[in-house]
This record gives structure tokens, sequence and C-alpha cells, in this order.
């Protein structure tokens, strides 16, 4: 039978059977579509080895950074603590320094014995002081706790400034004072003579006053103004620094207006500070200081019934002075000595003190009492016994010598 046209324009995809749905026909063309493109090729990720290569350089040149900042660092603490001996052992080491070792004989005798751990740097420390190296020979225990400017100082002579304190009593003159020092290991007979007789010292309101003076017959010119009390010394001061600080003590005890009543009793200072010495080796006893003052102080007053002074202690001053020892006791004989400090021998005062008065005599040569007392005796009891008349005085004489055991 043949085919009519509806039947021949059917497409070939056509079955046989029922009519296929719109959307299967839809889908199918979209598929066939899809099939006939070509398909599109994923894109690979690519890393750049460059950047990478940089990084892994940098993180390696770190680590070396870091590790050797860690050995640097070690080595640093290490030799700061060798040069400085912040942290060492402090068990004594012994070490034997041979006769003229260098700093390199030192360092390396050292570093055997376990003090030091850089015995170069030793080295070099000590070029960077200026290390002479003269070492002393001999034995040493050495404490690994020094460091280099202690352990460079410890085979050398060491100079030991030290510190001793000394008392001048009341009463002590020149004679004496240098006597303690030079006793003490501070300075020389000499050197002290100078220092009193010549230094300058006219800083001092007193020692000028006292320069303007004739001082011709004088045996020490600053004798009277050693001030009398406890001082520190180093061991190597020297007399004219020692001098200065006795003279600087009188000064800050002598106030300015004990100048002024100087003048109101129209003397001078050395005046009074020569009254003050007959005081202080006069009188035993605090109490009895103004009396003895008061007779000194009458007999300048009275010049013409009283021209001589006639104190033992300015004679035994004298000879203590020409013979270089105090007499223990003054006999007739001494009253005769030739000088003119003797007051038995020679009108008013004398050229000057006889010993380094302390402050209560200083005050009471200013402030005597009021008496009519010109004479005193000493008992053998070192009570004084005060008259107004000779007759008196002679008669305290006999009746202290009458009382002694014969």
């Amino acid at each position: 039978m043949k085919k009519s046209e509806s039947e021949k324009s059917r497409p070939a995809s056509m079955g046989k059977g029922k009519d296929q749905p719109r959307e299967a026909k839809s889908y199918t063309r979209e598929k066939q579509r899809a099939m006939a493109a070509p398909r599109r090729r994923r894109k690979k990720k690519t890393v750049n080895t460059g950047v990478v290569s940089a990084l892994v350089k940098i993180a390696v040149f770190l680590v070396f950074i870091i590790v050797v900042s860690a050995f640097a660092g070690a080595f640093v603490i290490s030799v700061g603590n060798d040069v400085f001996a912040f942290v060492k052992p402090e068990e004594p080491v012994s070490v034997t320094v041979p006769e003229n070792a260098t700093v390199e004989d030192i360092s390396t005798l050292l570093h055997e014995a376990g003090i030091i751990k850089h015995p170069k740097i030793f080295v070099m420390y000590a070029g960077l002081k200026e290390d002479d190296g003269e070492f002393i020979a001999g034995e040493y225990e050495v404490s690994p706790q020094l460091n280099y400017d202690q352990l460079l100082s410890e085979f050398k002579y060491k100079f030991v400034r030290s510190i001793v304190r000394i008392t001048i009593p009341e009463g002590y003159c020149v004679e004496d004072i240098i006597e303690l020092f030079v006793s003490h290991g501070i300075g020389d007979r000499e050197g002290f003579i100078r220092a009193i007789n010549e230094v300058d010292y006219s800083e001092f309101r007193f020692v000028r006053e006292l320069m303007e003076q004739d001082l011709s017959k004088r045996y020490y010119r600053l004798e009277g103004y050693l001030y009398p009390d406890t001082y520190d010394f180093y061991t190597d001061a020297t007399p004219a620094q020692v001098v200065y600080k006795l003279l600087n003590n009188f000064d800050r005890k002598f106030k300015d207006v004990y100048y002024d009543r100087c003048a109101e009793l129209g003397l001078t200072v050395d005046q009074v500070v020569t009254i003050a010495s007959f005081i202080q080796e006069e009188a035993y006893y605090l109490e009895e200081f103004e009396n003895v003052a008061s007779v000194f102080h009458n007999r300048l007053n009275n010049p013409a019934a009283f021209p001589r002074l006639e104190s033992d202690a300015t004679a035994a001053y004298a000879i203590h002075v020409k013979t270089g020892k105090r007499p223990e006791k003054i006999v007739p004989a001494d009253l005769e000595v030739d000088s003119p400090y003797n007051t038995y021998k020679n009108d008013g005062l004398p050229p000057g003190a006889i010993s380094s008065p302390g402050y209560d005599a200083i005050v009471t040569a200013m402030y005597p009492a009021k008496t009519s007392y010109y004479y005193f005796y000493t008992k053998s009891d070192k009570r004084t016994v005060f008259s107004k008349t000779l007759a008196e005085h002679q008669a305290a004489i006999r009746a202290d010598t009458s009382e002694l055991p014969n």
C-alpha cells in the first residue's frame, strides 16, 4: 500500500508507535548540541618556585642568625663573667708566680689554675689598662671571685691606706705631739718641725694675728694652737696635713666672741693662749682653773709689785725643749735655767705658750675669777692652796712639807 502524504512527511526519528512528548524532543536536541560542542579544559594551578626558594633561604638565614647569636651571647656572657667575676667558685687556689713573670705568664698560670677561662682576653685587658706587668714572685692564695683588675694587682706590692685614731691629751707640747704622731707611723720629726714653723696657714685669723708679732724668741711658732682632741688620720698623712687639721679644730673652738673678749682684756689671742697653757700645766682640777687664772691676771695687772709670773711649768718647758726630756719634778736648780720662757728669770709673759691648752683652760684664761690671790701652791695631794701674801704662801708650803713622811 502506498503511504499517504502525511506519513511521508514525518521525521525519520519518529517511531512507528505513538508520537513522543514534546519535552523529550527538546531534551534530545540539547543533549545533541552538548555532545557536539567541544569540551572546555580546566586550568591547572601552578606554583612559583622562585618565591618558595626565597622563603626557604630567609628561614635558613634566620636560623643561622639565631644559632650564631646564641653562641655569641654565650661567649659574651662567659667573657663578662670572667672579666668581672659575677659568678665564680669561692674556694681559693694556690698560685706560684715565678721571677720576672709577664702578663702572658700570669694569664697562663691563672688559666691553668682554673681561675680564668679566657687567657687571651686577660692579656688584652691588661694591655688596655696599660698594666706595667711588674709582678712579685712568690706563693699566693688566690680567690677565683677576683675580677681582672683585682687579679692584676693581686701579685704586686700593695699599699694599705689604714686609719689610725690618735688622742692628744690636754697639756701636750709640740715635742710631745711630734713624738706621739711619729710613734704611730705618721711623718717624721723634721717634717713636723717644718710644718709647724714654716708652712703657711694664714687662712686662719689667729695665725694671721700671730704672724704680726715678733716670733724671734719663740721655740715653736704654733705652740699652743695644736688643739688637743681625738682625731682619725690616714697613716700616709703628711705633717702639714696633720697640723692643718689641728689648727682647724682650734679655729672652730675659738669663736669670734673670744676675739672680742681678748680685746676687752687688752691682750692678744696669743697672750690668752699662753696664759691658758699655764693654767693647764699648773692646775690639776677643773674647779681650781678660775682661781689659778686669777693669780696670773692679778700679777700681770700689777707689774710693779709682781714683775715676774714665777711659774714652775715655764722652767720645766724650757728644760724639755733644750734637753728633749721633761723633768719629773722641779728642783730649785731648775728655776735658774737660762731661757726666755723661764718666768723666774724674765718679766711678764714668755714668748709663747708652753703647751696645748684645752677648751676649759682657754675659757678661764679669758674669764678668771675675781680674787686677790697672788700666789698658789700645789700640795702633794695635787690640791692647790691660794694665798694673798707671801707669808701665807710660805706657811702653806711649810704645812704641806711638814705633813710629808720623813
